[in-house]
């Protein structure tokens, strides 16, 4: 779908919109939102959930994934590329989790669990793969992992502890893939940061 081009509203059309009756402006806005999702998920967020239910969205999507993955992700895998494409597509849905809530934590808790719930248990079958087929996923997960380095330096340090375990396993399961421990390498990703729970500064 092509992306809708934002226009700009002048000054005159602002006025004109602050004229209009409530009733008007009322129609005008159930015209308007169904064409904008992200804003309705937003403001359903806002209005009827009173943003008291990050906790809960952040479980129910990490059950989804979870979910994904037992019964599609791993038993289904064919490839490298159809592995990415699954991530991605995973990936977006925390992105517009993210882009609702302003989940900080659930960001890289559930970009976590997306990664180190899927990867240990394929490692074999990436080895196996062709190097040219599997390189776009291991540049992926190492851009994707100096990422969420880059957001756990933004938290408050005394939250890093609770990710400790997912970095050292994230980390190992680089280390078991060859191809993706070249990658990191040449990417400037330090496995050892992932195995030794060290939090740099990431400039991206």
């Amino acid at each position: 779908m092509p992306k809708v081009r934002r226009v700009s509203l002048d000054s005159e059309i602002k006025a004109a919109i602050s004229d209009l009756t409530h009733q008007e402006k009322d129609k005008l806005l159930f015209r308007l939102l169904p064409k904008e999702p992200d804003l309705v998920r937003k403001l359903r967020f806002d209005l009827l959930e009173g943003g008291d239910t990050v906790e809960i969205r952040r479980e129910e999507l990490a059950e989804a994934i979870k979910g994904r993955i037992d019964t599609d992700v791993v038993p289904n895998f064919y490839s490298p590329g159809y592995l990415l494409l699954d991530l991605r597509a995973m990936s977006g849905g925390i992105s517009r989790h993210v882009k609702t809530t302003k989940d900080k934590f659930g960001e890289i808790s559930l970009n976590f669990l997306m990664l180190n719930y899927s990867l240990p248990r394929l490692v074999q079958q990436i080895n196996a793969a062709p190097k040219h087929r599997s390189h776009t996923l291991s540049d992926y997960v190492v851009k994707r992992t100096l990422k969420l380095l880059k957001l756990m330096g933004k938290l408050h340090p005394d939250l890093h502890i609770e990710f400790y375990e997912d970095m050292k396993l994230l980390g190992e399961t680089i280390g078991q893939m060859p191809g993706m421990m070249k990658t990191a390498i040449y990417a400037g990703l330090d496995v050892n940061w992932l195995l030794n729970a060290e939090v740099p500064e990431i400039n991206l």
